[in-house]
């Protein structure tokens, strides 16, 4: 995630998630069901185990959900409809993050593309995944809740049990909006007031 993101992306990635949940009824500190906002954009949601139902080969299903395949969720799209399917073999931090990747492909309208390659290879846009991934961490976590969260002494175990994330998720938020750095900041603020 360390890609370099056009000029003033990170600040609308947190408008947009802002407004997101504004437009639900979700607050900054509230945990954020992605499964909720997909089903208020019409967008379905399958697990792999309900493909089976809808006729998906049970080992295409368990080839998909094996440790060793890597699948985390895809977004199928078919002219302007879309929908996700998700591995729910992951723990529920991941099936939130994935989720919350894909809605964003959605969401910032990245151009389609078919999902292999020339000889079956996955195709990757880079950028398009940085910028997924960077919004659909502020989906989860926007700044100011996680600023809120931690200022009001709660820890990072907790707030990552809180916004249903895993703990490295929750920890890379507040590290990488400088959020950390604002409350050492406000402490030695702090520390120096009292000292007068």
């Amino acid at each position: 995630m360390g890609n370099r993101f056009t000029r003033g992306f990170k600040a609308e990635a947190e408008r947009i998630s802002l407004s997101l949940r504004e437009e639900l009824g979700v607050g900054p500190t509230d945990a954020l069901d992605c499964i909720e906002v997909c089903a208020h954009y019409g967008i379905p949601v399958f697990s792999l185990t309900q493909l089976r139902g809808l006729g998906a080969l049970p080992e295409s299903v368990a080839r998909l959900m094996s440790a060793a395949s890597g699948f985390s969720a895809v977004t199928v799209c078919r002219g302007t409809e879309r929908l996700i399917v998700y591995n729910p073999a992951h723990p529920p931090g991941r099936r939130a993050n994935s989720l919350a990747h894909e809605l964003s492909h959605i969401i910032l309208e990245h151009p389609l593309s078919p999902a292999l390659g020339e000889g079956g290879c996955r195709r990757w846009d880079a950028a398009l995944e940085a910028e997924a991934d960077w919004q659909g961490a502020t989906l989860l976590i926007p700044r100011e809740g996680a600023l809120n969260w931690l200022k009001n002494g709660r820890t990072l175990e907790d707030g990552a049990i809180h916004f249903g994330v895993s703990l490295a998720l929750f920890r890379w938020r507040v590290n990488q909006t400088g959020v950390v750095k604002q409350l050492e900041a406000l402490e030695r603020y702090r520390v120096r007031s009292s000292a007068f």
